[in-house]
């Protein structure tokens, strides 16, 4: 296919990621508070999350050998490491419903189509729009469930200075298939240039949520400012690891970070360590990426947190967990989980969940990620 939609995203609105057995180190005091109120609470379907005295008692208690070290953090802490991606994302995505679960599939190629996207690059790179306008309007006709040939007569129309006429290429587009992030990123643009702000917005906050690491997007903002909009920068920015070693898990800390990152590391240590904690929690002792294991994790080290800091201890506060905590104040830390880790996991998460949880995923986005300028980093407790 012709020219990546990748590049198209770089134009801007407004002008064109057996040793002897160590004791784990104490990471909370004694009496720190329960997790925060979004992580759920045990029902008869769900687990019962372990606050970190329980966690450091398993770990203290078990026969693995584990052993704590304090460590530099990379600068965007562990999360490359934690989370590195295992799904390869699908270029021009379809999904299908099968079995009762959401598969993503390549979109089908249609040769003729495709030609006359290579017939007409040449001209759109020369922005001689009409002409390439007239090989687009054809695909279209050759191919009218090719929503990328309504992507592309969109663009020709939007650099050619007609937002509005790009806005219908766009929609159509759109509902022909609505999960591509990359037309909602460009139906913002075509709103935001007929000054359809509030729509533009919604739109904007559609593309981050079917891709939450989409780059291109994070750009345009930086590059816009005057758009009064900021996307919030990642808000999990873990400070603790834990990893298997020849003598058994070493859990790693940074000491130049909040404490609470070491209630975070064994967390991790046990949930890597303990293959019956798996099990307890999640039924499978298979690892693989799971939000209840990022909620207890988490949980675990904002009870810390708010702990060291109702004691006054806030010299190595992190200010991303107060952010956090705020989130999970409002009953969303399972979609910053979410937004900021499954995506990393698996870029196209969003796209096998249902619409309810896509709409959920949405409403986080506009309450905590795309925000208004004099609201991005105001989290203080």
């Amino acid at each position: 296919m012709r020219r990546s939609l990748l590049v198209l995203g770089c134009v801007l609105v407004l002008g064109c990621a057996s040793t002897p057995k160590s004791k784990p180190a104490a990471a909370a005091p004694a009496e720190a508070p329960p997790p925060p109120a979004s992580a759920p609470s045990a029902t008869p379907e769900s687990p019962r999350y372990l606050t970190p005295q329980q966690i450091l008692k398993r770990l203290e208690d078990s026969q693995v050998a584990y052993s704590v070290e304090g460590k530099d953090s990379p600068p965007g802490g562990w999360a490359d490491a934690l989370w590195p991606q295992r799904v390869k994302a699908v270029d021009y995505p379809r999904v299908v419903v099968r079995g009762g679960e959401r598969v993503i599939q390549p979109w089908p190629e249609n040769p003729q189509a495709k030609a006359l996207y290579d017939e007409a690059e040449p001209h759109f790179q020369a922005k001689r729009y009409d002409e390439a306008a007239k090989l687009y309007t054809r695909a279209t006709e050759v191919c009218p469930d090719c929503y990328v040939a309504w992507i592309f007569r969109g663009d020709a129309a939007y650099f050619a200075g007609d937002p509005g006429t790009a806005l219908g290429h766009y929609r159509k587009a759109l509902a022909i298939n609505p999960n591509d992030h990359r037309s909602w990123f460009f139906l913002g643009n075509a709103l935001v240039q007929l000054e359809r702000y509030d729509e533009a917005l919604e739109a904007w906050a559609m593309c981050l949520t079917l891709n939450p690491r989409y780059p291109v997007i994070r750009q345009f903002f930086r590059n816009n400012a005057s758009l009064g909009l900021v996307i919030n920068e990642d808000a999990i920015v873990p400070r603790g690891y834990a990893e298997r070693t020849p003598q058994g898990i070493s859990i790693q800390f940074d000491p130049d970070h909040d404490p609470a990152w070491l209630a975070f590391a064994n967390c991790k240590a046990l949930w890597l360590g303990e293959p019956s904690h798996r099990q307890e929690m999640t039924g499978t002792t298979k690892e693989h990426f799971t939000s209840v294991e990022e909620l207890e994790c988490l949980g675990s080290a904002l009870a810390v947190h708010i702990g060291q800091k109702e004691q006054g201890k806030t010299e190595s506060s992190d200010p991303t967990l107060d952010r956090l905590y705020v989130i999970a104040q409002d009953g969303m830390l399972l979609e910053a989980v979410l937004f900021e880790v499954g995506a990393r996991v698996h870029p196209q998460l969003v796209l096998t969940m249902e619409e309810s949880s896509r709409q959920r995923l949405k409403t986080y986005v506009l309450e905590h990620v795309l925000v208004p300028v004099a609201r991005a980093g105001s989290y203080d407790l």
